[in-house]
């Protein structure tokens, strides 16, 4: 393995993760599904066929083979639908896979851009999705013709829950935990007991106290600690209007918009989606790898991404970069100064390099520094030496 194909499939590794893991964490779901379909059914048509076996009359048991034929093909048919999902999804795994060898292997430097196009494509897809600009996003995904490398689904499907819980709805919301109880219990999360815990608080709000308790008493029983359970049930001897510290929150509205985030952030676990979006994370890297103690000082310089705004600002809280080799840049040309073109320093501190003091100097060897308009001699410059 060249040092090439070594480096892309550690960058693939790092970025393209949930590429893969997405399409197989939803073909592994409706394979779980349709099991459960597939064994249901079957019990049930045993049972049928045992129960034909102790019928009394050929009438009735032409009449029950009827029946059988009839959910044999309602069987068949929901075997071969949940067969066809799992194929799609299964067929997406495969392309995904393809998808990411293809840019490991590619050598042609024209090819490789138009991938990385088409991957900046899917990065604003995916920052465009978590901050809830759905049509953007997906006018995107059509224009870029990214459809089968981007999954838009979780975040979709996850739409309108968001929107029931901002209207103070969590009926959608328990739904899907119900749907997802089994990988929800892998989780530390405990979204369900927060929702229920809302309804209890909604009833308490509207001076329900009864309803309030037999909700409890239903759904608040299991689920958290019995210190968490005792502090939601002193609920019941405030008011909404209360004034201590502690159960004030409780009553906020702003508890629906944590509860939209908590699901948010539950769903994104569920499917395996880091909780920053990929155009954050690739720009902090980024912006560390280029950032130095030069880009917060007075000699900044016009051409450093990070020295200007508002990339500064933004780079502000990340840390420097950490270089074990320095490289001396000519601030005039832009070219490394070494051996082959050495800094020369003028009498007034500033340095340059040789080739382009060279290209700039006047008649009779002058020199006119560019920072603060002074001539020089150019044997008035002398060679810096880094040690």
């Amino acid at each position: 393995m060249t040092s090439a194909v070594r480096n892309k499939s550690s960058e693939v590794a790092a970025i393209e993760y949930s590429t893969v893991r997405v399409p197989y964490d939803v073909l592994n779901k409706k394979f779980r599904h349709a099991q459960k379909i597939i064994d249901k059914e079957i019990s049930q048509l045993n049972t049928l066929i045992s129960n034909i076996e102790r019928l009394p009359s050929p009438e009735l048991e032409e009449q029950a083979i009827r029946g059988l034929r009839e959910k044999l093909g309602a069987f068949k048919k929901r075997y071969l639908d949940c067969l066809s999902k799992e194929g799609g999804y299964a067929s997406k795994c495969l392309k995904r896979l393809h998808y990411l060898q293809e840019y490991i292997d590619e050598t042609d430097a024209k090819v490789e851009a138009i991938w990385k196009k088409k991957r900046l494509n899917r990065i604003l897809v995916d920052y465009f999705l978590r901050n809830s600009n759905y049509e953007t996003a997906i006018e995107l995904v059509k224009s870029a013709g990214i459809e089968s490398e981007v999954d838009t689904e979780p975040f979709l499907a996850g739409r309108e829950i968001e929107r029931s819980l901002a209207a103070h709805d969590t009926s959608p919301c328990l739904q899907w935990c119900h749907e997802n109880r089994s990988r929800l219990k892998k989780t530390k999360i405990n979204l369900e007991f927060k929702l229920h815990t809302q309804n209890f608080i909604e009833r308490i709000r509207v001076g329900d106290y009864v309803g309030a308790i037999q909700y409890a008493q239903r759904h608040l029983v299991e689920g958290e600690t019995p210190e968490k359970l005792q502090e939601t049930m002193a609920l019941l001897a405030f008011k909404p209007t209360t004034q201590c510290e502690k159960y004030r929150g409780y009553f906020s509205e702003g508890r629906w918009e944590e509860l939209v985030k908590e699901f948010r952030r539950t769903n994104y676990e569920l499917h395996h989606l880091h909780n920053e979006s990929l155009l954050a994370t690739v720009l902090q890297s980024g912006l560390s790898v280029i950032k130095t103690y030069q880009c917060y000082s007075s000699e900044r310089s016009g051409d450093c991404p990070v020295c200007n705004e508002p990339l500064n600002t933004l780079a502000s809280s990340l840390p420097f970069s950490h270089c074990t080799q320095s490289r001396l840049i000519c601030r005039l040309s832009g070219e490394v100064m070494n051996e082959h073109n050495h800094p020369l320093m003028l009498p007034n501190g500033h340095v340059y390099g040789e080739r382009a003091l060279t290209e700039m100097m006047e008649t009779e060897g002058i020199i006119t520094c560019p920072r603060t308009d002074e001539k020089f001699w150019l044997d008035q410059c002398k060679k810096v030496f880094v040690m």
